[in-house]
């Protein structure tokens, strides 16, 4: 703010002797107010953006094109999923990634768009399908897309406001194939909280090779006495399927110093479910709102 008012006030007083010194016929003033205005008045437009990005990810976004690290047609990989917090007692619900990772993290995954959402993408923002994870029937209209840098901010405010996709209506899909599906439990119906939204910022990933954003949006069940009863029941069973992990072993990605397990058996989006965490989950619309979904639902 401070910086905001001090270059604000610096560029009007500029701007002022510029007048003056016109209207006097000083040409050397004029020359050396107008070459300080140069810097000071691109130095205000860099603090009026900061001002309007209040999102960390549009100001991480605004410092890697500043840097010239990346500019409007730099291709962003995006990734939108959803998260399931499944909590007894001081422990976690956590399902084994049957991707090939083999780590296990929560219930949930990518958003899935229809058919006619896609083509508006592609008209409307050029989207360009992931080449980092293979396309196959059950990652088909999966959230996870490139497009143009220049592009991003119009598709992060369509995919709250007008995308027709899956919403927090009914999350029930993923839930069904990852728990019911596969027998690990036999519910008619679910509820959840929706808890907040987490969103790292704008940043190249190692992993991939390239620039991307997450969002990952999460949800906590609302256990009724008889499905903590049968997750109770789950957790006296050994199971390579699933496995239950308390705040500090999720947190800790599973690596265990005091017993030399160094090897990290938990995948590292999973402490974004932590209650823990949840105080640093970007508050938008819906937060707090219950829903309850049948399982016969898609």
């Amino acid at each position: 703010m401070f910086k905001f008012l001090g270059i604000m006030i610096l560029s009007l007083i500029l701007i002022a002797i510029i007048v003056i010194f016109e209207i006097n016929s000083w040409p050397i003033g004029n020359s050396l107010a107008g070459a300080v205005l140069g810097i000071s008045l691109p130095e205000l437009c860099h603090c009026i953006q900061d001002f309007a990005d209040t999102l960390d990810w549009k100001k991480a976004q605004r410092k890697l094109m500043r840097g010239k690290f990346i500019n409007n047609a730099t291709l962003i990989r995006i990734s939108f999923a959803y998260l399931y917090r499944i909590k007894v007692g001081d422990k976690y619900f956590l399902i084994k990634n049957e991707r090939g990772t083999g780590k296990f993290q929560p219930v949930g995954g990518v958003y899935k768009f229809k058919e006619s959402e896609k083509i508006q993408l592609k008209n409307l923002f050029q989207i360009k399908d992931d080449d980092k994870i293979p396309i196959d029937a059950s990652s088909r209209d999966d959230y996870r897309l490139r497009m143009e840098n220049k592009y991003l901010r119009k598709f992060v405010k369509r995919f709250d406001k007008k995308a027709n996709r899956e919403n927090l209506e009914n999350l029930s899909r993923e839930f069904k194939e990852e728990m019911i599906d596969t027998k690990i439990v036999n519910w008619n119906y679910i509820s959840y909280r929706f808890c907040g939204r987490h969103m790292t910022d704008v940043k190249y990933s190692d992993h991939f090779k390239t620039y991307e954003l997450l969002l990952a949006d999460v949800i906590e069940l609302i256990l009724t006495e008889e499905q903590e009863k049968d997750l109770k029941k789950l957790m006296k069973q050994e199971s390579e399927k699933y496995c239950f992990a308390t705040a500090d072993e999720i947190s800790s990605l599973g690596v265990n110093t005091t017993i030399g397990n160094l090897v990290d058996s938990i995948a590292s989006h999973s402490p974004k479910i932590l209650q823990e965490n949840e105080g640093l989950l970007m508050k938008i619309p819906n937060v707090g709102k219950e829903y309850t979904v049948t399982l016969s639902d898609k």
